[in-house]
């Protein structure tokens, strides 16, 4: 009876011990720890990206804020006492357009440049501008930059600023 156990087909290729995987099972276990490291691989790229975008994001959000409040300090200082007495009518006539005058004015006593920062490619993304609204005695500031985030594209923070000088003008 020993004998014809041993010469039985399927007895031969079963372990002795009972014990350990096929080379199916092996796979299979590889194949399903390969999905889920890739899928943890994913999400922490992802993470890493998005945390870099936040940090470009912050650093622009930061610098316009600082331009920001650089214009609503010069827009302090720009009193009517503070200009000339040559400059005083033309300024109270049309407050707007002197307040973007004097911001932009290089090298004057309340110009304020524009914010710099330099973006992940070298390049400055925000670009500013200052125009006359349509409603008298507002000035309009504008400021345009692409967001870090490639799914946005362009943002724009605007300003609108009465001139500070203005309720000190006569009224003619």
């Amino acid at each position: 009876m020993a004998n014809q156990r041993n010469n039985n087909p399927i007895a031969r290729h079963q372990p002795p011990d009972g014990g350990g995987f096929t080379l199916v099972e092996v796979m299979i276990a590889g194949g399903l720890l390969l999905m889920v490291m890739i899928g943890v691989a994913r999400i922490s790229i992802q993470s890493i990206t998005s945390g870099r975008h936040r940090i470009e994001r912050d650093r622009i959000e930061a610098a316009i804020h600082n331009n920001i409040q650089l214009i609503q300090q010069a827009d302090a200082k720009l009193t009517l006492e503070s200009m000339p007495a040559k400059e005083q009518r033309q300024a109270c006539i049309n407050p707007a357009l002197y307040l973007k005058q004097q911001l932009e004015k290089q090298g004057g006593e309340t110009a304020v440049p524009a914010p710099i920062v330099t973006g992940v490619d070298g390049k400055n993304p925000i670009s500013r501008s200052i125009q006359e609204s349509n409603d008298p005695g507002i000035t309009v500031i504008t400021y345009l930059f692409s967001a870090p985030e490639h799914s946005i594209g362009r943002e724009r923070r605007v300003l609108e600023i009465n001139p500070n000088f203005q309720t000190r003008c006569i009224l003619e």
